[in-house]
């Protein structure tokens, strides 16, 4: 992360009080939506400039024109306080801009390393590409970044956390001026957040810029010297650090305050109600080694951990994707052991996973389509027939998008072209249509906005209400703080449950801790 070397056609001596970039009036349509609607806004030299806004406020797609990733509509972008044509990404790169998007670019096949190091141009005595240099600048990052799996591991076995760990460190191994971040945390827990904002900071003090997007409000607080917010393709609000609350925050991406109050207090739990699902001693000879729990009806159950802790494996192990060499499980007090998903779902357990755009929604596929997948019996024309009843579907379909508010121009439109918030829903709506009885949720609210949020969260408590289970994990520590209990693993063991609600971050993280100290100390 050294000072990059300007390219020759950018040595020029700049004024400091110059910002480093500038949108001037940019707009950008896609068809008839307007995603951009005459924006401007700088990015001055060695400032933390944040962005927010509900999903589709506009915020990537100023991001994707400043790195070339498409062009605007009108208007233009300054660097250096001339107007610069950036028609594709490596135009961006020769400026020292580098970015970390969202969506996570990375290429399956290739090693961490490998992903990390792709294009960079880091040239030996002889004018070759040095690779050993470039790998040891990776090494480097990864150790800033805490990333305690192999470098040459593929990034398709790797976690989702450790993929979006793997894109950062791609971005911070170039030497930059303007780094961009779009939801970088997204995918980490709570630790490796911390440790990103000590980065973070610290490129800013070398005098790189940071534009940041976040839906985290507490984080974009914490961080940022300025905000900008976006609200339907138009900045709605401009604030200095100090100068505004988080009041002024919300109202500038919804419109109101509405949401912002306390919680309305989650329905108590019944000490003798009955256990819905149990799980005792579950292993899987890898990354689940010793987990128990219980979820009682009514009850939503939070579990807390950092990244490699094996929250994600334990649900994939009660879900049928992996397999248990140990332990037991029961569902309304009998045994249960799915042999694979087919067999979880048709015992009414389902799964809202981490990935939704990889691992629950087709994409290019249908509002209805995903809605309705696999729902083959009850949208069928009767049980002699082999074939989608339209109506039945589109009845499901309806019935889900009006009770989860869903904001579809139409049931046929593509799920890719919906929001975050709306894509997470259609998922909910998926398993609320066909009556699952235990739902596992995995990271249910990453990348939505603050008002899919909180019907994100109604919709868990109204479905743990009606005498069903929920089982929850989010890094977001604060998040679990609703649940009746959140249970507590560290390296693929529940090691301690604290009783809710209310539970606190600290209290969390110092059994997460003291653990290790344990540990240490044996």
């Amino acid at each position: 992360m050294a000072n990059r070397e300007p390219a020759p056609d950018t040595v020029t001596q700049v004024d400091p009080s110059v910002p480093l970039v500038e949108a001037r009036d940019v707009s950008r349509s896609f068809g008839a939506v307007r995603a951009l609607s005459g924006v401007s806004l700088d990015f001055r030299r060695g400032e933390i400039h944040g962005l927010v806004g509900a999903n589709g406020a506009g915020k990537s797609t100023l991001l994707n024109i400043i790195g070339g990733v498409i062009t605007p509509s009108s208007g233009s972008i300054l660097v250096d306080g001339e107007e610069r044509s950036i028609e594709r990404p490596a135009d961006a790169d020769a400026l020292g801009f580098s970015f970390i998007h969202q969506e996570l670019a990375l290429i399956p096949d290739f090693s961490a390393i490998d992903n990390m190091t792709l294009g960079v141009k880091e040239v030996g005595r002889l004018g070759f590409v040095d690779r050993r240099e470039a790998s040891r600048r990776a090494k480097d990052v990864a150790d800033l970044l805490g990333m305690g799996f192999s470098l040459r591991k593929p990034v398709r076995q790797l976690s989702p956390a450790e993929r979006g760990l793997v894109a950062i460190g791609r971005a911070l191994v170039r030497d930059v001026r303007f780094i961009a971040m779009d939801e970088p945390t997204a995918v980490l827990s709570d630790v490796e957040c911390q440790r990103l904002f000590r980065i973070v900071r610290d490129l800013a003090a070398t005098g790189v810029t940071v534009a940041y997007v976040s839906h985290r409000l507490g984080e974009i607080e914490d961080l940022s010297d300025r905000i900008t917010v976006f609200k339907d393709g138009r900045v709605t609000g401009r604030f200095e650090r100090g100068g505004y609350t988080r009041d002024d925050l919300v109202r500038g991406i919804t419109g109101s305050t509405v949401g912002l109050g306390p919680r309305a207090e989650i329905s108590r739990v019944d000490r003798d109600a009955p256990i819905v699902f149990s799980a005792s001693h579950l292993s899987d000879g890898d990354r689940v080694r010793d987990v128990s729990f219980d979820v009682r009806a009514g009850e939503i159950v939070g579990i807390a951990g950092v990244v490699g802790a094996g929250r994600t494996e334990t649900f994939g192990a009660i879900f049928g994707e992996r397999k248990l060499t140990s332990g037991e499980m029961t569902l309304d007090g009998k045994p249960y052991r799915a042999a694979n998903v087919r067999d979880a779902v048709r015992q009414g357990v389902a799964l809202v996973p981490e990935e939704r755009r990889s691992q629950a929604l087709i994409m290019t596929d249908s509002v209805r389509s995903n809605m309705t997948m696999g729902a083959w019996g009850s949208t069928v024309a009767n049980r002699f027939s082999p074939f989608v009843s339209d109506r039945k579907a589109n009845g499901v379909t309806d019935r889900m998008v009006k009770a989860l508010s869903i904001k579809a121009r139409d049931p046929q439109v593509a799920v890719g072209t919906l929001s975050g918030g709306n894509q997470q829903k259609v998922v909910f709506g998926r398993w609320l249509s066909r009556g699952a009885r235990v739902m596992l949720l995995d990271e249910p609210t990453r990348g939505v906005d603050i008002g899919a949020r909180q019907q994100i969260w109604q919709t868990m408590e109204d479905f743990a209400a009606a005498g069903n289970a929920v089982v929850v994990v989010s890094s977001e520590l604060e998040e679990l703080s609703i649940c009746h209990r959140v249970v507590v693993m560290v390296e693929g063991r529940t090691i301690g449950e604290l009783q809710g609600p209310g539970v606190t971050e600290e209290q969390m993280l110092s059994e997460i801790y003291n653990d290790h100290v344990k540990e240490e100390i044996v």
